[in-house]
C-alpha cells in the first residue's frame, strides 16, 4: 500500500508527481550547495584560526621574559628548546622555532634540525614585522607566522616562527564534517518529508490529474459555464460568492467583479440573497429579482464529501409567465364560450334563455347580471326596431341571493341619458368604469342606482341583445 503511494507521487503525469520531482531536486540541490559552503566556510574558518593561533604564539613567545638573554647566553638552544617545545605542546602548534637574525634555528621539534637554516621568509620580521605564510616546511606544507625578538633598544637579535601543518589544518576541520554532514541529511530527511506531505495534498486536491487534464476540464467547464442560458452561482460555507457565469450576472445585475464577496453584500433583492446565502434546498423556487421572475435551484455542494458550500441554477421565466398568463386568459374565455353554448338556449323559452343567460355569466364574468327584454318580446310579440319601448326584468343571478336592483318582473323604461339607451341607439356596448360619476346612469333611477352604489357596485357593462337586427333585451354586469 505505502509503496503504491510512493509511486503515485513519483507519476511525473500528474501535477503532484511533477511538483514532488521538482521540489526533490531542489532540496537535493540546496542541501548539496549548503554542504560544499558549509565544508568551505569550517576549512576557512581553521584556517583563520590556526593562522590566529600562531601569530599569538609566535609574538607572546618573542616577548615572553628571559628570551633576549638565552640569545645572548653561551648556549641559547639548552635554554630556549624545554621552553619552546612547552609552549607548542601547550598550544596544540605543530613547531615553535628560535632562530637567530640569520634565520639558523635554535630549537626545533626534531632535534637533527637544529642549527639549520629556517625553511620560509625571514627578511620582514628582521625589519620589525610579523609575518604570516603558507609553504613546504621540513614537517610538510604549512602555515606559520615569523615575529621578530627586540631588545631593550627595540633591535632586532633574532625571531620566532610557530605553526601548523596543513594536514592538521585540514584534520581539525574533517573532524566538524560528520556532525556538518548529519545535520545537512537531517534536513534533506525532513525537507523531502515535507515535498512527499504537500504532493499528497496537491494529488487529493487535484485528483490526480495532468496538466492537459486539468487544462481540458478548465476549458470544458468555462465553455459551458459561459455558454448555458441559465443562470449559475456556487457559493462557499462562508457566505462569500466563489463564481458567477455571465447569465447570472446578467439576471442579478451583478457588481464587477464580485467573487470573494459575501452574498449580502451583492445589493440583491432580500430574498433572493436569503436563499442563496441559507443553504436550503430550492427546487423551482419564483421570486422576484428587479423587474424579472426567477426560478432558482438550489443544492448543497458537501453531500458526496465534495467542498461545503452550494450551487444554484436561476432560469429568467418572465416571459414565460407572461405568455402563461395570456393562454390561461384565453381558455377560460373559451371555456366561458363552450359553457355558454352548453348552458344557454335550452329550452324555446325566453324568459328561461334569460335566466340561463344570467346564470352562466355571474362569477366567470361578473358579480351580478340583469336580463332586460322589451316588454313585446317577453309578451311572445316580435321586437320592436324603435327606441322608448318598455323594458320587463326578466333575470336577476348575483354572487349573493340579495342584490340592489330591480326585482324580476319589474316594468320601467330607460331614460335617453342611460347607458343603455345610448347603446340602444348607437348598438353598440357601454361601459361605465365608475358608477359614482356615472351622471347618465345615475338619472335613471336616483334613489335606486344611489343604493347600487351603496351596496358596492363599482362598475358597469350593458350588452344589447339583437335579432334579426333588432335590440329586443339588454344584459346588464356589474361588479
Amino acid at each position: 500500500m505505502a509503496g503504491r503511494r510512493f509511486r503515485s507521487w513519483l507519476n511525473v503525469r500528474s501535477v503532484a508527481g511533477q511538483v514532488f520531482i521538482l521540489q526533490l531536486v531542489i532540496v537535493l540541490l540546496l542541501g548539496a550547495a549548503a554542504t560544499v559552503a558549509l565544508v568551505l566556510q569550517v576549512r576557512h574558518d581553521a584556517t583563520d584560526e590556526a593562522r590566529g593561533r600562531s601569530v599569538a604564539v609566535a609574538e607572546s613567545f618573542a616577548n615572553s621574559p628571559g628570551i633576549v638573554q638565552a640569545l645572548h647566553s653561551l648556549n641559547p638552544t639548552k635554554v630556549l628548546q624545554p621552553r619552546a617545545e612547552a609552549a607548542r605542546k601547550r598550544t596544540g602548534l605543530d613547531f615553535v622555532v628560535v632562530m637567530t637574525t640569520r634565520g639558523i634555528r635554535l630549537t626545533h621539534p626534531k632535534l637533527n634540525r637544529i642549527g639549520k637554516h629556517y625553511v620560509g621568509v625571514i627578511e620582514p620580521a628582521l625589519h620589525g614585522r610579523t609575518i604570516t605564510q603558507t609553504g613546504p616546511g621540513t614537517l610538510g606544507e604549512a602555515m606559520d607566522a615569523v615575529a621578530p625578538i627586540f631588545d631593550s633598544h627595540h633591535k632586532v637579535v633574532g625571531a620566532v616562527g610557530a605553526g601548523i601543518t596543513i594536514k592538521k589544518v585540514s584534520g581539525l576541520a574533517n573532524r566538524q564534517l560528520p556532525l556538518l554532514v548529519g545535520a545537512v541529511s537531517a534536513s534533506l530527511v525532513l525537507a523531502t518529508g515535507g515535498t512527499a506531505l504537500v504532493s499528497k495534498r496537491l494529488r487529493r486536491q487535484t485528483r490526480g490529474l495532468d496538466p492537459v487534464e486539468m487544462t481540458r476540464m478548465y476549458e470544458h467547464h468555462d465553455a459551458v459555464l459561459h455558454s448555458v442560458r441559465e443562470g449559475v452561482l456556487i457559493v462557499g460555507g462562508d457566505g462569500r460568492l466563489v463564481l458567477a457565469n455571465d447569465e447570472a450576472s446578467r439576471l442579478l445585475d451583478l457588481p464587477p467583479r464580485p467573487e470573494g464577496r459575501l452574498v449580502d453584500d451583492l445589493g440583491l433583492e432580500p430574498h433572493v440573497a436569503d436563499v442563496l446565502a441559507s443553504g436550503r434546498d430550492v427546487t423551482d423556487e419564483v421570486l422576484v429579482a428587479g423587474d424579472r421572475l426567477l426560478a432558482i435551484n438550489n443544492r448543497l455542494t458537501d453531500r458526496a464529501g465534495g467542498p461545503p458550500g452550494s450551487v444554484a441554477t436561476l432560469r429568467d421565466s418572465t416571459e414565460l409567465r407572461a405568455l402563461s398568463g395570456r393562454a390561461e386568459v384565453a381558455q377560460k374565455r373559451l371555456k366561458l364560450l363552450y359553457d355558454a353554448s352548453v348552458e344557454i338556449g335550452t329550452t324555446l323559452d325566453v324568459g328561461r334563455t334569460a335566466e340561463e343567460l344570467a346564470q352562466v355569466a355571474v362569477d366567470r364574468f361578473a358579480d351580478f347580471v340583469t336580463v332586460d327584454l322589451a316588454e313585446p318580446v317577453a309578451r311572445g310579440d316580435e321586437p320592436l326596431a324603435v327606441g322608448g319601448v318598455e323594458m320587463r326584468r326578466s333575470a336577476v343571478h348575483g354572487i349573493r341571493p340579495s342584490h340592489p336592483f330591480y326585482p324580476v318582473g319589474r316594468v320601467f323604461s330607460f331614460v335617453p341619458s342611460s347607458p343603455q339607451a345610448f347603446g340602444l341607439s348607437e348598438g353598440e356596448p357601454v361601459v361605465e368604469a365608475d358608477l359614482s360619476e356615472a351622471a347618465g346612469w345615475q338619472a335613471q333611477d336616483p334613489e335606486q342606482t344611489a343604493k347600487v352604489i351603496e351596496y358596492g357596485v363599482r362598475s358597469l357593462v350593458t350588452v344589447p341583445l339583437r335579432a334579426r337586427g333588432c335590440s329586443w333585451a339588454w344584459s346588464t354586469s356589474g361588479g
